[in-house]
């Protein structure tokens, strides 16, 4: 999926930004903070060929009870990097109205403002970024910069074991973030601190949630019904 967010002031739900130049609302225009250009999901699922009616262990023994049966799932699941606005400090004699919120620096032409190998110790260049000259502004666009994309897999494993003619034990064993694949938040964005550029936190460092560090989950549930299967991953028990 693609999609562009364009705003000037409002970052949703009510919420606005200030503006550089607070007589140029125009000059703001740009990407929005939670603008996403690229989305992509993948899901499958696969019941194992082991069991009666299957290629392997069709026999009906007990391992044939134990082994069949079984589905794998997955989500796979990747998007761009989100918008970084690059700001600085100034002091409000150096600007013509005395506004120092949302000031950002001036483009240095020709040079990239990404580090030529961005780590989370070093995500922007900034030697591509200079001070304004006093009562001026910067040309630096608002949100010009992106910050890391990420990519997550999910996987799940899941059986009915029929216990008698009308019940069941639904199984499924479920983890998120598969390989525990960083998911970094944005790097440090002002130029006039020493952190700028580093990323020093984690999309998600609760215990749930998309971008969140792995996690396993085991549900099982008695059923008076053998033909109801687990919850979808994530779905209220």
């Amino acid at each position: 999926m693609w999609s562009h967010g364009i705003v000037d002031a409002s970052i949703g739900s009510g919420e606005s930004v200030s503006f550089q130049n607070m007589i140029c609302r125009a000059c703001d225009r740009s990407n929005s903070s939670v603008d996403v250009r690229q989305t992509l999901y993948v899901n499958g699922i696969y019941e194992l060929p082991f069991g009666r009616g299957k290629q392997f262990l069709n026999h009906g023994g007990v391992a044939s009870h134990i082994f069949g049966g079984w589905e794998l799932s997955g989500i796979a699941a990747a998007r761009s990097g989100l918008p970084v606005n690059i700001t600085m400090t100034r002091k409000a004699s150096q600007m013509l109205d005395g506004n120092t919120s949302s000031q950002r620096p001036r483009l240095v032409p020709g040079v990239s403002i990404y580090a030529p190998t961005r780590t989370i110790n070093a995500w922007f260049n900034p030697a591509a970024f200079s001070t304004p000259a006093m009562y001026t502004w910067g040309n630096l666009g608002r949100c010009a910069a992106t910050g890391p994309s990420n990519y997550e897999f999910d996987t799940s494993l899941q059986k009915r074991f029929l216990v008698t003619e009308r019940l069941a034990l639904n199984f499924r064993a479920t983890a998120y973030n598969l390989f525990n694949n960083p998911q970094y938040a944005n790097p440090a964005s002002n130029l006039s601190k020493s952190s700028f550029g580093t990323i020093t936190d984690i999309l998600n460092d609760g215990a749930t949630g998309s971008g969140a560090p792995r996690r396993i989950e085991f549900y099982s549930v008695l059923s008076s019904d053998p033909r109801r299967r687990p919850p979808a991953a994530g779905a209220p028990v």
